[in-house]
Parts: C-alpha cells; sequence; structure tokens
C-alpha cells in the first residue's frame, strides 16, 4: 500500500508549524485526506499565497527508490527573516505521498521539485493542479536517469 504524507517531519512537528503558519498568516494547516483537490491560480504571481490549500500527490514510477524535496518560494517571515516551506520525500518504486499546500507559489503557481541522490540530478518548477509523476531507467552502463513531467 502507498505511504501517504502531508508536509511536514511528524504529526508533532506538523501541528506545531501549522499552528504556527496559521498565527503568522503564511499557510493554512494542512487539510484532511479525502478533501477534494483545488487548483492554483495558473497565472499567479510569484509569491501568492493561495485562498485554499492544494493537494497533489508525487508518484514514483522509476524502477528504483526516489529521493527529493517539494519546495514553496521563498517569504519574508514576522521576523524579517526570508524562509521557504520544504518538505523531502523517499518514494520506493510505486509508491506515492501526498502533500498540501498554500505557497506562496512561485510565478504561474508552482512549487519547486528536486530529486536527488547525494547531489540533486534534476530541478524543475511545476503546477501542483495534479499529481507528479516521477519517471526513471536503470542505464545499460550503470547508474540511472531521473526525472519528472513538470507543467
Amino acid at each position: 500500500m502507498a505511504r501517504r504524507r502531508e508536509i511536514g517531519y511528524n504529526n508533532k512537528v506538523k501541528r506545531i508549524f501549522c499552528i504556527l503558519a496559521v498565527i503568522a498568516g503564511l499557510a493554512a494547516p494542512a487539510i484532511a485526506q479525502d478533501s477534494p483537490l483545488m487548483p492554483p491560480a495558473l497565472t499567479g504571481a510569484a509569491g501568492e499565497i493561495g485562498k485554499a490549500p492544494q493537494c497533489f500527490h508525487v508518484v514514483n514510477k522509476a524502477p528504483y527508490t526516489v529521493l527529493g524535496t517539494v519546495s514553496t518560494d521563498y517569504f519574508t517571515n514576522p521576523d524579517g527573516v526570508k524562509a521557504r516551506h520544504r518538505s523531502n520525500f523517499n518514494l520506493k518504486s510505486g509508491e506515492q505521498t501526498r502533500f498540501c499546500t498554500q505557497g506562496p507559489y512561485y510565478e504561474g503557481g508552482k512549487l519547486e521539485l528536486v530529486l536527488r541522490t547525494l547531489v540533486p540530478v534534476f530541478d524543475c518548477k511545476t503546477r501542483v493542479d495534479g499529481d507528479i509523476i516521477i519517471n526513471g531507467r536503470m542505464k545499460p552502463e550503470g547508474g540511472t536517469d531521473s526525472w519528472a513531467i513538470c507543467r
């Protein structure tokens, strides 16, 4: 069965983060697993925060485990420090995980996706109005090629 997780490292940290984010007015708390997907503004300005949380899945269709990160655009927190929301994932072949966010988004209502080993091997900005599909192949000479379909 596929593993599902929303932005956050564990439930306690996620709850604390969500409470602080709501107080700061930067994001909304994570929403329930059965909430409908709501597409973000596809022409949104950089730094825009959505009115409702956007939920999406990251799906690993590569024949091996994939590590990566989903990140929002940068924002300035109430203390004047530049920051951004970021969440890591570690998906075995065929697994998927669920994320929810309100941004802030990059231009066009996008988030940043980075796939990595010890170093980044793929990077793009993608809309979150549907699943993010990760593909990959084993190279005959050894190693792998990994990529995602970014919109």
